[in-house]
């Protein structure tokens, strides 16, 4: 309660008397605090009457039975963990420099991990069980904690924290006697380099990695769950092909042995690997269905941190191939889903890589705006990380922009999208299929045929890396709309190869049935794919239809281009005309 200025000394008098740091939650759930000047001087008077030690047991034992509470969710009226993470943070410092009570503060650095992931606090989660691992009375449990900590580290995208970790980890176990849980985590250490590399900072080499699974095969002594670990991590190996049976072999078998262990999170993992040799041969919806079903296994463990990770990549790779296969409906609710994570806070902005590409394909232009800040605010916040795993998103925030016609905005998110790739670039040379689907869009949005041309140089046939699966369908599509409109006398090839690519994705089949109204002179054809572009949710390519199409249907489309904050498309419906006029 209120203390008269006068009484003041007395309070604090009384303060020392009591032996008490913290004034406990009021009626209502509000703690309230001291000012750090006046807990400074309360603390001294505890020294001159001799109680510190005994102040700082109570207050730890206190903070030990709140931090089980906000765990266990008991207590109804327990303070909010933001009211009194600060105190959980003191007497964790404390009791970590007191020899006996070293188990205390074990204890308490768990929970406090515990409390900091489902808080969103990443970074503080992960620091907090490499000082349980600190902590540990024994190797066993160390190695436990560090393993829990590359489980923070991999939500919060520090890839090669990541790995470092779960090398920790490994050590730790083997000192421990523990050879199985050693090899796990080597495994685990190689799977994450493999399939990952788009979150590290600095790649490791083959033969380290090499190095470790030799290891891990060594430990592993014939356990079924380490062959499954194994299997899954050979099978990400870059000398195996995305192409290559092996890998859908290996993949396969892995997603068996992981699924005949109950290791759900090693079963996504082998899952992802088949998704990966699926979208190589072009079978996205396979891969598609393959991601839905790495969110359905992995969803019941949401809170859990050694899946937090892999139940983020599931929803992405749910989210890129639906829109691979031009559902972006479907795309969006993934993409909102891998957002709204709990444990997505710190590093929130790389979660809306997907809404981002989403708002720019089907034309919300004004909503990808909004996104791209969001992005770029929390990237730069975060030290400009050169995470190439989310470089789609600069593609993409580049691409609207340049539809929009602020060719300033669109030169700087270039910049970014090269910034982002650099440690990536060197092994996978060209950026995927979904840079040159975003230039071409561009491009044909300003009528620049042979820039669209060019960026659309390579055969839809070739599949260099296995995101080209993904991006396929709408890539055949726009190769062969740009051929049409170049008039190349191979138009007619082309659009029998598209329609063929396209099959099942509508809007890239809209777009090639477009494209073969515009070669035939058939504007009733051109308005009946301005009608499937509706259904699919595509606004963008819905007004650029109604443009090519002239007469009354080009004035509505440059209303709705102008409506989605669009520049004028260059290449008009005279186009079109003079191509009616020479059939």
């Amino acid at each position: 309660p209120p203390v008269d200025p006068e009484d003041v000394p007395q309070a604090l008098a009384r303060l020392a008397d009591h032996s008490l740091l913290v004034v406990t939650p009021g009626p209502d759930g509000t703690c309230y605090r001291l000012l750090e000047t006046v807990s400074q001087y309360g603390g001294e008077l505890l020294d001159e009457v001799g109680e510190h030690d005994a102040v700082h047991a109570r207050h730890l034992a206190w903070c030990q039975s709140l931090a089980a509470a906000l765990e266990t969710g008991e207590g109804a009226r327990a303070p909010a963990f933001e009211a009194v993470v600060d105190d959980l943070r003191a007497a964790l410092t404390w009791a970590s420099g007191e020899p006996d009570r070293r188990a205390a503060a074990h204890e308490l650095a768990l929970r406090l991990a515990r409390l900091a992931f489902s808080h969103r606090l990443l970074r503080e989660s992960q620091r907090r069980y490499e000082q349980a691992a600190a902590l540990a009375g024994n190797d066993a449990e160390a190695a436990e904690a560090l393993h829990l900590a590359a489980g923070a580290a991999a939500a919060g995208l520090w890839g090669n924290e990541t790995v470092r970790l779960y090398r920790a980890a490994a050590d730790a176990a083997r000192r421990a006697g523990d050879r199985r849980r050693a090899a796990l985590d080597l495994a685990r250490t190689v799977e994450c380099a493999h399939r990952f590399p788009g979150i590290m900072h600095e790649l490791l080499s083959q033969e380290e990695l090499a190095t470790l699974l030799a290891e891990a095969r060594v430990l592993a002594g014939g356990d079924p769950h380490v062959e499954a670990a194994i299997l899954t991590a050979t099978a990400t190996a870059p000398n195996i092909g995305d192409r290559d049976p092996l890998n859908a072999e290996l993949a396969e078998r892995a997603v068996e042995l992981a699924r005949r262990v109950d290791d759900a999170r090693l079963e996504s993992g082998a899952l992802d690997q088949l998704e990966v040799s699926q979208l190589a041969v072009g079978d996205v919806l396979g891969a598609a269905a393959g991601a839905q079903r790495r969110v359905a296994l992995l969803s019941p463990r949401w809170g859990d941190v050694d899946v937090a990770f892999e139940l983020s990549d599931a929803l992405h790779m749910a989210a890129m191939t639906s829109i691979g296969v031009g559902d972006l409906a479907a795309g969006r609710d993934f993409a909102r889903q891998r957002l709204d994570l709990p444990f997505h806070g710190e590093e929130r902005h790389m979660a809306v890589d997907w809404l981002l590409v989403v708002a720019a394909l089907a034309g919300d232009l004004d909503e990808a705006v909004e996104l791209t800040r969001r992005f770029r605010a929390g990237w730069e916040r975060a030290g400009r990380p050169p995470w190439g795993g989310f470089a789609v998103t600069p593609a993409a925030a580049a691409m609207v922009f340049g539809l929009r016609g602020d060719d300033q905005a669109r030169e700087e998110w270039l910049g970014i999208l090269a910034e982002m790739r650099r440690v990536v670039a060197p092994v996978m040379e060209r950026i995927p299929r979904f840079g040159p689907t975003f230039e071409a869009l561009v491009a044909l949005h300003r009528g620049e045929l042979d820039a669209a041309s060019a960026a659309l140089a390579e055969d839809p046939g070739s599949v260099p890396h296995w995101h080209t699966g993904v991006w396929n369908q709408w890539y055949s599509a726009l190769w062969a709309e740009t051929t049409v409109l170049a008039e190349r006398p191979d138009r007619y090839d082309r659009l029998a190869r598209a329609r063929m690519i396209t099959a099942r994705n509508p809007i890239a089949a809209a777009v090639v049935d477009r494209a073969e109204a515009l070669a035939a002179g058939d504007r009733a054809g051109l308005v009946a794919s301005a009608a499937a572009f509706e259904a699919a949710g595509c606004r963008y390519q819905r007004a650029r239809t109604l443009v090519l199409a002239g007469g009354d249907e080009r004035v509505e489309g440059e209303a709705a281009l102008a409506a989605l904050g669009a520049a004028p498309m260059a290449l008009q419906a005279d186009w079109l005309t003079r191509r009616i006029r020479r059939a």
